[in-house]
């Protein structure tokens, strides 16, 4: 059961992303998100050096990574 709530979370938080995006863009305030690309549409836009908040993005990778490996321990 534990993959199928981790798929279900995901989901959860992508569905948030996409209406996030969607209320912005109507509002003018649209912008890339990177909860929604693909890890090469990533690395390309970090490579071409248009990640715009590089401290930001960090500390959300380290808390991804530290809630991941909170919820392998569960």
């Amino acid at each position: 059961m534990r993959g199928s709530d981790n798929h279900d979370d995901r989901k959860a938080k992508i569905d948030h992303h996409k209406e996030d995006q969607l209320r912005k863009q109507k509002e003018g305030k649209g912008h890339w998100k990177k909860e929604l690309s693909s890890n090469s549409e990533a690395a390309v836009k970090a490579d071409r050096g248009e990640i715009t908040n590089a401290e930001e993005d960090i500390a959300a990778l380290q808390k991804e990574t530290e809630q991941a490996a909170n919820s392998d321990k569960k």
